[in-house]
């Protein structure tokens, strides 16, 4: 397991205890964010920067939603071209009828 040690150095001047809490961590995440680190929701540690996680994830959906009505559209043109080859074969027969019809 590594474990990544961040250090900042403050200068004495830079000390100020009117600071909002918490700025150590916001410090921190700029640093990492700099890296091209970023913390989720999770905090876990991440690569990918979480605007791009979350435009994945969308494209992701829409890509599944895609998927999912080109499949329906498959099925109703199967159907459409069943039914032309059995209205083909049924026009067939008649024209086969008539030529074996008398006149």
């Amino acid at each position: 397991m590594t474990h990544l040690l961040l250090t900042a150095t403050v200068t004495p001047s830079e000390q100020n205890s009117s600071r909002e809490p918490g700025w150590e961590t916001a410090m921190a995440k700029d640093i990492l964010g700099e890296a091209g680190l970023h913390f989720d929701e999770l905090n876990k540690l991440r690569v990918l920067d979480p605007e791009v996680t979350q435009q994945t994830i969308e494209l992701k959906e829409e890509c599944k939603d895609f998927v999912d009505k080109i499949g329906q559209f498959q099925k109703i043109v199967g159907g459409l071209i069943e039914l032309v080859d059995q209205l083909a074969k049924e026009a067939e027969n008649e024209k086969m009828k008539t030529d074996i019809a008398p006149r």
